[in-house]
């Protein structure tokens, strides 16, 4: 389950070349290209937005399905680490760890 598929924008989420390369080859947007992605593999998705016009756009990803060439570009892009931060090392974002 993905709550969180556009990374609420970090790391220049909605410029990356590679997204916006893939997205223009399918006339979809970045956010659409990403949320296609993880419907092909079969995850449950949550996007949010207040804006009406992209909550449009994130159900209109249905009319298209992602290469296997750019299904595998698109995967090439995880580091493996969350964008958000790390449950498991408090003292790798700067904070402090929480002692009683």
């Amino acid at each position: 389950m993905s709550w969180g598929p556009f990374a609420e924008g970090r790391n220049s989420f909605f410029s990356n070349p590679i997204l916006a390369e893939i997205g223009h080859k399918y006339g979809k947007s970045v956010a659409q290209v990403a949320l296609r992605w993880l419907i092909q593999r079969g995850v449950i998705i949550i996007p949010k937005s207040t804006y009406v016009e992209r909550m449009r756009q994130n159900f209109d990803i249905f009319d298209f399905s992602l290469s296997d060439g750019d299904m595998a570009a698109i995967a090439m892009l995880d580091t493996g680490r969350s964008l958000f931060f790390d449950h498991h090392d408090a003292v790798d974002r700067g904070e402090q760890p929480f002692v009683l």
